[in-house]
């Protein structure tokens, strides 16, 4: 048995999975102070792995977070948004579900790694996966893995140009037009009082999200020339916004790049293929993983 966790900022989805990554047991914990959810979380699965436990875990967990294994910090939480989860020890919170391995990346990461296995990323060489919800990041996936870095890529902090009527203010803490904190599910709330699928897939409110997100996903292109992008989370799911942030992205590239196919002719923005699944099943192959690496005396 493996345990598998997604952490993210509104919700944890965990999972006990067997040898043949079936989920023989999953939950839905909601995140609140940091205590609380990983109390909760090691709850599920002291009830949930019988008496054996599980034998390996995997963690994508929001961030900015400590993924490399050899800084001190590793597993730590940074500074971010979230009340109460700044400096947040996961590792240390979560050390009693299991005896063995604990692997950890990013939310987005563990999503990229199960599209890249099973799903919308396979048989491509380089990917990007990205989820707009709570937040909004991206895992840089290559031959199947994200890519190594000094901490992650933090691509929702990169810039974007306001619309010219919108003064909306930021949701971001530290930057001002960022696409996280313009166009991430807080940001929508903030700005319109509800959720984007409220309104009219044609109408001026999803239009502006999707100008935003196809400015960012342009920057991305540009910076990293991936053969697809794989767009998730609760915004991304909105009816409408992909096919909008692909004409918005193609326009912000002005025909210097043609990105409206990939190289096998399916469209280059996708969703996920494993949908809200794709986190937590990455975690589990994370799991898988981190038992195999031990089991060859991999470090």
């Amino acid at each position: 048995m493996y345990g598998a966790i997604e952490l993210g900022g509104t919700k944890v989805n965990v999972a006990v999975v067997d040898a043949d990554g079936v989920a023989t047991a999953r939950a839905r914990i909601p995140t609140t102070t940091a205590e609380e959810t990983l109390s909760a979380v090691c709850d599920f699965f002291l009830a949930n792995a019988g008496p054996a436990g599980v034998r390996a875990l995997g963690i994508g967990a929001f961030g900015p977070v400590v993924i490399n294994p050899h800084d001190p910090a590793y597993g730590k939480l940074l500074p971010n948004p979230k009340p109460g989860w700044s400096n947040a020890d996961l590792l240390g919170g979560l050390s009693k579900i299991t005896a063995g391995p604990i692997a950890l990346t990013t939310d987005v990461g563990a999503a990229g790694i199960a599209e890249a296995e099973l799903g919308a990323l396979s048989n491509l060489r380089i990917g990007v996966y990205m989820t707009i919800g709570t937040g909004i990041g991206a895992a840089i996936m290559v031959d199947g893995q994200p890519i190594p870095a000094l901490l992650h890529p933090e691509i929702g902090h990169l810039p974007i140009r306001r619309a010219a009527a919108d003064a909306a203010h930021s949701v971001c803490a530290f930057h001002d037009r960022c696409a996280e904190g313009l166009a991430s599910g807080p940001a929508i709330m903030a700005r319109f009082g509800r959720q984007l699928d409220a309104f009219a897939p044609d109408g001026p409110e999803v239009a502006l999200i999707a100008g935003y997100v196809g400015q960012l996903l342009a920057s991305v292109v540009l910076a990293v020339s991936p053969e697809r992008i794989v767009l998730g989370g609760g915004v991304a799911s909105t009816p409408g916004l992909i096919q909008r942030a692909q004409a918005s992205m193609e326009a912000a590239l002005n025909g210097y790049v043609d990105h409206g196919r990939d190289r096998t002719g399916a469209p280059f923005l996708s969703a996920p293929a494993l949908g809200d699944h794709a986190g937590v099943t990455g975690a589990g192959l994370l799991a898988r993983r981190a038992l195999d690496a031990k089991s060859r005396g991999v470090s």
